[in-house]
């Protein structure tokens, strides 16, 4: 069966129905005066009204002139004879943002018909189905387009705002230069050489929420109306299996509204609710009461500085002080007894008699996560005596060619060491010390083995405590050594065995996402068939033949006519 580089030729049959239209219009007759009868033909009946529709008369012309419009259209559509060994590549690659869940049904039937015409341009097409994500193997790599369909179905979007660039070159790369390359997405973007869109998006009057902060038992959030019309939307708040009272609320186009309310005394957790609309991710917002790890910390008692302890560890979240099973402790070195503790802790130097004179040198800090953006400019610190470094620790700030703070990791215990004495500086009314060593209480509640609770975004890694001997934490049933939150809104559990280590909410506050602005339908998929059946097909052998057959065809008709 043979293809066609030129479809729209075919409306050159057009024509067919505009030369029977022809045929059935009759001349008006003349009025001739003669003297005698006998020198008339026997003619059949004209019309005496002149052009008007009759019954369609059968003549030579009428033949010739309908085949003519045949021939002229088999030269027009360009017929051609896929061979039989030809092969093509196409890849396909899917923009896993998750504002395609809202043209879920369009991409399903523009990828059908797009697949079905491409399919048109070899006898065999090798079809390979991409996700933007990168982190995904192929979603399927085959000749059997009713599979690549199948795997379609089974593709659920689930990134936010991305770069597809990557995809895109990964893509390239499996075609070698040989073959088509087509990025699906809902809306139109830059994309590079090559590279053809299919966008299956059209613009949608969409409102939602945008994330949400807990202080305490109250939640923020913002609804925004992301559309170009007036909305008039419903709101309310579930909890403990209750729904509270609804309220509407009117939106202007790009408006957003703060609501503000409280989790429930009986609850640890809500779920604010929007009636739903064509994209359903930022309709609902779960909330749940954070609850971080809580600390054990040892305090070291009868010391110079148990005025800045006491006023540090107020500062510290979630934090009890006991000196059994303390997760971390705030220890004085003691020059007397230099033996520095075997669990993890803050060491800070108190020298007794420390000097007046300032440290000389420039201030460094090393490129840590403890230090990372802190401004040290500010800092003095006088002479005393210090903690001798050995091989091995971790050098975080420098005062000459003297470390003024650092790590040492022995054996699973982590020492922070504050090698000056803060008494004779001005540290504690600094900022960036501060925050250090806030940073460092963060890095040991993280290593903590203990449940907590967390609001985190879509898809958002998530990382835990867990046990190494025993199987990775999971998600439902979901195992891996590198978890995230759910694609959609939900409450989660991340679990070791049975151990609980993190209940969770996952909330969609992508704003760029749920705008559908910008969302729009864009073919340029078309033009990449015509090529391709050029290239793996023969033309039609006969192409002159039919041409010379079109010229005799008018000239026939014109003779007859004459004649």
């Amino acid at each position: 069966m043979p293809t066609f580089g030129n479809v729209p030729g075919f409306l050159a049959l057009l024509a067919i129905p505009a030369i029977l239209a022809i045929h059935f219009l009759q001349r008006e007759s003349r009025h001739v005066v003669i003297s005698t009868l006998f020198l008339l033909d026997q003619l059949g009946p004209e019309s005496a009204q002149g052009r008007r529709l009759e019954r369609l008369r059968n003549s030579v012309p009428l033949w010739l002139q309908i085949f003519a419009v045949l021939v002229a259209t088999w030269l027009l559509v360009q017929p051609r004879w896929l061979r039989t060994d030809s092969t093509q590549h196409v890849v396909l690659v899917l923009d896993s943002s998750v504002s395609m869940s809202a043209f879920r049904e369009e991409l399903v039937q523009n990828f059908n018909r797009t697949t079905q015409r491409l399919a048109r341009g070899a006898a065999k097409t090798e079809w390979q189905l991409l996700d933007s994500d990168t982190s995904h193997a192929a979603l399927y790599s085959g000749t059997d387009r009713t599979a690549l369909l199948a795997a379609l179905q089974k593709w659920t979007p689930h990134l936010g705002t991305q770069d597809v660039l990557p995809a895109l070159q990964v893509g390239q790369t499996l075609l070698h230069g040989n073959g088509v390359l087509i990025f699906v997405s809902d809306r139109v973007c830059d994309l590079p050489e090559g590279v053809r869109l299919l966008a299956v998006g059209h613009s949608l009057d969409n409102c939602g929420f945008c994330g949400a902060t807990v202080k305490g038992r109250e939640w923020r959030t913002l609804i925004k109306n992301h559309g170009t019309t007036v909305q008039k939307r419903t709101w309310w708040m579930e909890a403990g299996g209750e729904r509270f009272a609804a309220q509407e609320l009117t939106l202007a186009p790009g408006q957003s509204v703060g609501l503000i309310g409280q989790i429930p005394v009986s609850a640890n957790s809500c779920e604010l609710v929007l009636d739903a609309d064509a994209f359903a991710l930022d309709d609902r917002l779960p909330i749940v009461l954070p609850e971080p790890k809580r600390l054990r910390v040892g305090v070291q008692a009868n010391t110079p500085m148990a005025d800045f302890f006491s006023q540090f560890i107020g500062s510290i979240e979630a934090a009890d002080i006991g000196a059994e099973k303390a997760d971390v402790q705030f220890r004085v070195y003691d020059s007397f007894a230099p033996q520095l503790p075997d669990a993890t802790a803050v060491v800070f130097v108190a020298d007794p008699a420390p000097l007046n004179e300032f440290l000389p040198g420039n201030i460094a800090a090393e490129n840590h996560p403890l230090t990372e953006g802190l401004n040290w400019s500010g800092l003095l610190c006088r002479h005393s005596f210090r903690v001798a470094a050995k091989p091995g620790d971790e050098i975080l700030l420098w005062q000459g060619d003297r470390p003024l703070i650092f790590l040492r990791e022995t054996g699973g215990a982590s020492l922070l060491v504050v090698n000056f004495d803060i008494r004779a500086s001005n540290a504690a009314q600094l900022p960036a010390f501060i925050i250090l060593l806030h940073r460092f209480i963060d890095q040991v509640r993280a290593a903590k083995i203990a449940p907590e609770a967390r609001n985190l975004d879509t898809n958002q890694a998530i990382t835990v405590a867990a046990d190494p001997a025993l199987p990775p934490p999971r998600i439902g049933r979901e195992a891996s050594r590198a978890l995230s939150a759910p694609a959609e809104p939900c409450f989660f559990d991340v679990k070791q065995g049975e151990k609980l280590l993190l209940h969770g909410a996952a909330q969609f506050a992508d704003a760029r996402e749920a705008d559908f602005r910008q969302a729009a339908f864009v073919d340029h998929v078309e033009g990449a068939v015509a090529p391709a059946i050029t290239r793996n097909s023969d033309s039609d052998p006969f192409a002159s033949v039919w041409t010379l057959a079109l010229g005799v065809i008018m000239v026939a008709s014109w003779l007859w006519r004459k004649s």
